[in-house]
C-alpha cells in the first residue's frame, strides 16, 4: 500500500500562509501595526484563530514574515532589472532608463505597499527584538541595492567617486520621494522625473574607469 501523497497538505497550507500574509499586508494599511490585530487579519483572510496559530506562532512572527516576502520581492525585481544582456552597448543615460523601466514593471506601486513600508519603518525606529529584524533586513536589502549598483556601474565603464552606500541612499531617497508624491496625489510615479533624475545623480557620482578618457 503506498504511503498518502504529502503534496496535497503542503499546498493547502503553503496557501493558507498566503492568505495570511496578504490579510496582514490589507489590513496593516487600514490599521497600522499598532491596531492590527491577530482576530482582525484572521477576519480579513477569512480563517479561524486556530488556522493562524497552525503557521505562525505570534503576530511578530506573521509580521517578520510579510515583510521578509516584501524583502525577497524587492530583491527579485532589482536583480532582474539590473541583468547586463539588457543594457549592455547602450550609453550610460539610456542603460540607467531601461534599468528603472524594467524595475517598475516588476515592482508594484500602490497605495497598500507604501504604507506597510512605512508601518514597518517606524517598527524598526521603536526598536525592540523585532524593530532589529526589521532594520537588519533593511540592511540586507540596501546591501543588495549596492552590489548591484557597483556591478551595473563597472558594467558601464564607469566607477563610483563616492561611498556606495551614501550613493545607495540619493538613489533610495529619491524613489521613495516619487513613490509618495504619485500615492498621494493618486497618480502613477513620475517615471519622467526618475528618467530625468536619477541617470544624472548616478554619472554625478561616477567616472570613466579610464580617466583619460576624459580627457
Amino acid at each position: 500500500m503506498s504511503e498518502p501523497d504529502p503534496q496535497p497538505a503542503v499546498r493547502r497550507r503553503s496557501a493558507t500562509r498566503e492568505r495570511l500574509l496578504e490579510a496582514t499586508r490589507e489590513v496593516l494599511a487600514r490599521e497600522g501595526i499598532q491596531g492590527a490585530s491577530v482576530e482582525h487579519i484572521c477576519e480579513q483572510a477569512g480563517f479561524t484563530r486556530g488556522a493562524f496559530y497552525s503557521n505562525f506562532s505570534s503576530k511578530d512572527d506573521l509580521l517578520l514574515a510579510l515583510y521578509h516576502r516584501e524583502r525577497d520581492q524587492m530583491f527579485d525585481s532589482m536583480r532582474a532589472a539590473t541583468v547586463p544582456e539588457r543594457y549592455l552597448g547602450l550609453s550610460p543615460v539610456d542603460a540607467i532608463g531601461v534599468i528603472i523601466d524594467r524595475f517598475l514593471s516588476l515592482q508594484s506601486v500602490d497605495r497598500v505597499g507604501l504604507l506597510v513600508h512605512l508601518e514597518f519603518s517606524i517598527r524598526g525606529l521603536r526598536g525592540g527584538a523585532v524593530g532589529q529584524e526589521f532594520n537588519a533586513s533593511w540592511r540586507e536589502l540596501k546591501d543588495e541595492l549596492v552590489s548591484l549598483m557597483t556591478l551595473v556601474v563597472a558594467a558601464l565603464g564607469r566607477e563610483l567617486t563616492i561611498d556606495p552606500r551614501h550613493a545607495a541612499t540619493v538613489l533610495i531617497g529619491t524613489y521613495d520621494e516619487a513613490l509618495r508624491e504619485s500615492v498621494t496625489e493618486g497618480r502613477e510615479i513620475d517615471g519622467d522625473l526618475l528618467h530625468s533624475t536619477l541617470p544624472m545623480l548616478l554619472l554625478a557620482a561616477t567616472r570613466p574607469l579610464d580617466v583619460s578618457a576624459e580627457a
